[in-house]
């Protein structure tokens, strides 16, 4: 009474994995046809930061790696770039400092 469950003698099993083969063959088939599609980078539309045309005592400290005490000295004994006050604050236009930064700008004469 021994029976013999081979895929060959059972013709349902058989059946079955011509399906399986038939569908494999069917999906590698249209995964070649189909082109590769590169995932596209999309950058953020951020608009790009105006130029300032106001710094602030720190923004110029920076800008002229120098400290804030230093530009401080300087307002109270009438040197460096002109300066506007407004509500209290100090601020720098940028085209002063520009031409601040040309006046001092030291061409060697040979």
């Amino acid at each position: 009474m021994a029976t013999n469950n081979t895929s060959s003698a059972n013709p349902r099993t058989e059946k079955m994995g011509d399906v399986l083969d038939a569908l494999s063959s069917g999906i590698a088939k249209t995964a070649a046809s189909e082109s590769k599609l590169e995932p596209l980078l999309v950058a953020p539309k951020v608009p790009a930061e105006p130029a300032r045309q106001l710094l602030t005592e720190i923004m110029l400290a920076d800008r002229w790696v120098c400290s804030v005490a230093r530009l401080q000295r300087w307002r109270t004994v009438g040197e460096g770039p002109q300066y506007l006050k407004i509500v209290g604050k100090v601020l720098y236009r940028l085209k002063d400092i520009e031409a601040y930064e040309e006046a001092c700008l030291i061409r060697k004469v040979f």
